[in-house]
């Protein structure tokens, strides 16, 4: 219980109210986390300048949002070139879903690639990413945001309207990774000063998890409020899940699920927490992750490794407070549904995305979206 341990308050308050009017100062608690820039507007820029200028960001951690217009030519040196993007099914204003994706070893090779071995590397990956609402990255390499911002900027030549937020370089090793979130800005925005990396001064974690909160953008309807939520993006050492480990890192996680989770009802009075990313084991060994009462992984056994032979890859939430999941998840199956060889898919990554669904709208206690137990996976 190490970690986060003077991260929050023990106060709650016991509204369920999501805006962030009612929070208490986020001054308070920036001794414990690191934020990461917000800001994917002028007016963002301008108020991180404003904090730059009071001390309450700081700018050594500060590593990228874009938002690359869709008339760029180039980011970093790289021609963007439209790619066709085709959806995997009507996208409905009632839904959003939201995905997690090991982009495997995503760095300035593959972010520059585009045909090779017969597959257009760097089009599959903007063609995937542009499915989804709202996806958590993992594995970028090369201790910058310019692999982001070159995916972002393939996308929007396509005429989407795409962001992202990147975090700085995490990991014990000289071989450090940044964590991602890309999202539809037309579907879903991310709310302001919310992002950070989790502080883990005990270093208890190789990569310690990035959080950050976000809300549907939903046709206003009277009665409903727009969906909001945190996620906690994460990637496990492999080395540090085996039962040889010292200290299992999924016994970690659990603390960093119920602490960011409290952290962010004090702050914000959010209570839907999701928890996504590359853990490197499969649903039986998730351990006290859990245990933790009411979190299930959505997604149990499902294979998500691009060889179909492995589970890896998991969306973790609490089915009694996130009530918004519809019972709809699946991953995108690289060799079936994008119709490339085993080789070929490897050149995309070794993991397959994994998506779930969630209500645009938030859903009063005692009601559900869908029946959990009658979950069914989605392919396609």
């Amino acid at each position: 219980m190490g970690l986060l341990s003077n991260l929050l308050q023990s106060s709650r308050s016991r509204s369920r109210n999501k805006s962030s009017s009612g929070a208490r100062s986020v001054l308070s608690y920036i001794p414990f986390v690191r934020w990461i820039g917000p800001s994917v507007s002028f007016a963002g820029i301008a108020a991180a300048l404003g904090m730059v200028v009071t001390g309450r960001i700081d700018l050594s951690v500060l590593d990228a949002v874009s938002d690359t217009a869709a008339t760029s030519e180039a980011v970093n040196g790289t021609p963007v070139q439209p790619v066709a993007v085709s959806a995997l099914g009507q996208r409905s204003y009632e839904t959003v879903r939201l995905a997690t994706f090991n982009i495997q070893m995503f760095g300035e090779k593959k972010s520059t690639t585009r045909v090779v071995d017969g597959v257009d590397v760097m089009g599959t990956l903007a063609q995937i990413v542009s499915q989804f609402d709202l996806v958590a990255i993992q594995e970028v390499r090369g201790g910058n945001a310019a692999p982001v911002e070159r995916l972002v900027a393939l996308i929007n030549a396509s005429g989407a309207r795409y962001a992202s937020t990147v975090s700085p370089p995490i990991g014990r090793t000289s071989q450090t990774e940044c964590y991602a979130f890309v999202w539809d800005q037309t579907r879903i925005q991310m709310i302001r000063d919310s992002g950070y990396v989790v502080q883990d001064n005990a270093d208890r974690m190789h990569r310690e998890p990035m959080v950050a909160s976000f809300q549907t953008i939903a046709v206003p309807r009277e009665g409903y409020k727009p969906f909001s939520f945190t996620m906690i993006n994460a990637h496990t050492d492999p080395d540090e899940v085996t039962p040889k480990a010292t200290s299992n890192e999924i016994n970690v996680l659990d603390d960093v699920f119920v602490r960011v989770r409290q952290f962010e009802y004090d702050r914000m009075g959010e209570e839907d927490c999701i928890l996504l990313g590359d853990l490197n084991v499969d649903a039986n060994h998730l351990q006290e992750l859990v245990m933790i009462p009411n979190v299930v992984s959505i997604a149990g056994n499902t294979l998500t490794n691009t060889r179909r032979d492995k589970t890896y890859d998991h969306i973790l939430i609490d089915r009694e407070m996130t009530r918004e999941y519809t019972g709809r998840f699946g991953v995108i199956d690289l060799q079936k549904d994008l119709a490339l060889t085993e080789d070929q898919a490897l050149l995309v990554s070794d993991h397959m995305p994994l998506w779930a669904e969630f209500s645009v709208y938030e859903v009063p206690q005692g009601e559900s979206v869908a029946s959990r137990n009658e979950a069914a996976p989605m392919t396609r």
